[in-house]
């Protein structure tokens, strides 16, 4: 028998397996137990119970609810969350609505079994509105529970009925023109009338149907939304409008992403910050932050502040922003970019922030994109990508990918998160410090303790990316959305100048947290300070390399003595592509003869790894050379 026979002959018997009618049995949830007696499809029972287990009441387990209140259920099928439900809070009414007529009389054979006197059940589906203004008639229908003048009232309404997936209805089908095959339509009760019921908390299972019911129930009081979704939901949908909307969403299929709001802590407002440090960016700033506004959100602000700027671009700033609510200036003395960074942090009243150099642009759905994504996965820290924006002989500015850009394609408008990937933040540790592209969930930066250190003037970035990294596990990516990282004369990073030894200071401080906080493994750092030294010795003007390597010799041996040998095996002094490393570290090595290892190593350093210092101290002709024994 051919293969693709064989294939089709299980997928029929599959499916019929599927449709042999079984009754649920005994039910358990919400610390009640009742048996519903009614049979119906086995892939409906076996789905309807999973998702009762797996997300219905995980969801109201860690919700506190009244005594008394509304609950609308869609997509009630026969009834495996609401009658539970409805035993563990006798004070609500729930109202329950199911269009397919086997499963409805399937939930009202198991209401009567229940004896569940508080639900009110409905043979109608429930899709988003058209616009038009709804009568008297349908309310008063819906409060005496008049099911006959409600299914007269409720237009019948198309919906394409999966052949692969069970029980998947989605909307679409022009009512009154023939049905094809898997095709069929029910009365549709707008979304919008349901408002009318005042409900507390809706369950939701209406594939497909999810972005326009949540829109018709854009002025209903709701405190709880749970479900599950099969199609986005822009997250305005559950962010705005009455009530705590606490919300619990997860996408069926990609069970990295989930709609959901909880409280906000500390009363946060529920959105996004950007922070951009200003300091003689006149030339930069307005395009800048055009650039962070330009998608017209609501939940985003950018906060800019003016770090004792001499060139007039605070000025700049309150003139051309004046009008516009979501633009705030803050000024303060100069006290370099990471005092700037702090500054707006504090400032920020928002759940999110994300932290931006004033001579960047972004593309426009950049940041409210990675809003949406952040409030989808919950994650820690997500992220967009960049690349170079970079000046031609006529004076254009032109972006071209940079070394870490990534080709990704745009998703769908429908789907704009069909495209994320994965990244595990101790990967992207090691790589160039670019944190002007992430967005970050502010209680993790505040339980974590991560800020930028202000006693270092330049490069700040790097210590706060390498704990945030550290702590961030998985980081959502969207690789098509683009900050465009701007390069120019004026860059600290093209200085080569002492401030380069800042670096070595932050690996310093980030291997003192390392073993302060019992970090499970150092080789994300170790990696990081290889690639990092690398760029920064490449970077520097000709005097100073000998000095840096030096430096970073020494510090490499301190934290071998702190860490100890075993942390060190991937890591021997030959993967530094510098000449004269392993010479410089040998040096070292011989002045600790006959000590043990320890962790106090990491509390030790010298002059050479702080760029203050090594600026006022006068030129040695006897500084050790990376070539000489020392």
């Amino acid at each position: 028998m051919p293969s693709e026979r064989v294939r089709r002959r299980l997928r029929w018997l599959r499916d019929v397996a599927s449709w042999e009618p079984i009754a649920a049995g005994r039910v358990a949830a919400f610390g009640q137990r009742l048996d519903l007696p009614a049979r119906v499809p086995r892939f409906l029972a076996e789905d309807s119970l999973w998702r009762l287990g797996a997300i219905h009441e995980p969801a109201l387990a860690v919700r506190s609810l009244p005594q008394t209140g509304v609950a609308v259920d869609i997509g009630a099928g026969f009834g495996a969350f609401a009658l539970p439900f409805a035993q563990a809070f006798p004070g609500w009414t729930i109202w329950c609505f199911e269009p397919d007529p086997a499963f409805f009389a399937a939930f009202e054979e198991n209401i009567a079994a229940a004896g569940c006197d508080n639900v009110i059940a409905l043979n109608l589906a429930v899709g988003g509105g058209d616009g038009r203004a709804y009568t008297d008639r349908i309310a008063t229908a819906l409060a005496a529970r008049d099911r006959a003048t409600l299914a007269a009232l409720c237009p019948r309404r198309g919906y394409r009925r999966s052949l692969t997936r069970h029980g998947f209805l989605q909307a679409g089908h022009r009512a009154g023109s023939p049905l094809a095959p898997g095709n069929t339509s029910y009365p549709t009760i707008p979304a919008e009338a349901l408002a009318v019921l005042g409900p507390n908390l809706l369950k939701l299972t209406a594939p497909g149907c999810e972005p326009g019911i949540l829109e018709g129930l854009a002025n209903a009081p709701l405190d709880h939304i749970i479900g599950e979704i099969w199609s986005h939901v822009p997250s305005r949908r559950v962010y705005d409008g009455p009530g705590a909307r606490e919300t619990w969403l997860p996408v069926a299929g990609a069970p990295a992403r989930a709609l959901r709001r909880a409280p906000a802590p500390h009363g946060r407002r529920h959105g996004l910050d950007i922070v951009v440090a200003m300091y003689n960016s006149r030339d930069w700033i307005v395009d800048c932050v055009e650039s962070l506004i330009a998608a017209d959100d609501p939940a985003i602000r950018v906060r800019v502040v003016d770090d004792g700027s001499t060139d007039g671009g605070g000025d700049l700033v309150a003139e051309r922003f004046a009008a516009n609510p979501r633009v705030i200036l803050h000024r303060k003395p100069n006290g370099g970019c990471a005092s700037a960074r702090n500054y707006g942090r504090l400032m920020s009243d928002s759940t999110h922030i994300a932290f931006v150099d004033s001579d960047d642009l972004a593309d426009p759905n950049l940041f409210p994109h990675l809003l949406e994504l952040a409030r989808h996965t919950g994650a820690e820290v997500v992220q967009g990508g960049f690349d170079l924006l970079e000046q031609d002989a006529q004076g254009l500015w032109h972006s071209r990918p940079g070394p870490e850009s990534v080709d990704a394609p745009a998703p769908p408008a429908d789907a704009p998160l069909a495209t994320m990937v994965l990244m595990a933040g101790t990967d992207l540790m090691s790589r160039q410090p670019t944190i002007w592209r992430r967005v970050y969930r502010r209680d993790f930066l505040d339980n974590r303790d991560i800020w930028f250190p202000e006693h270092i003037r330049a490069f700040d970035d790097l210590l706060f990316q390498l704990l945030s990294l550290q702590h961030a596990g998985e980081v959502p990516t969207l690789e098509h959305l683009r900050l465009h990282y701007r390069q120019h004369p004026g860059q600290d990073i093209r200085q080569g100048d002492e401030r380069g030894f800042y670096a070595l200071e932050m690996f310093r401080l980030a291997l003192k947290r390392g073993l302060q906080e019992g970090w499970p493994g150092f080789k994300p750092l170790l990696r990081s300070y290889v690639n990092t030294i690398s760029r920064t010795h490449g970077g520097l003007r000709d005097d100073l390399r000998a000095p840096f390597l030096a430096a970073a010799a020494e510090l490499w041996v301190l934290m071998q003595k702190a860490l100890g040998p075993a942390a060190f095996g991937d890591f021997p002094d030959t993967i530094f592509a510098t000449e004269g490393f392993g010479t410089q570290a040998d040096r070292v090595r011989r002045q600790f003869d006959g000590l043990g290892d320890s962790p106090a190593f990491a509390w030790l350093d010298s002059a050479m790894m702080h760029a203050d210092i090594l600026r006022h101290m006068p030129a040695r002709d006897d500084a050790p050379h990376p070539t000489e024994s020392g």
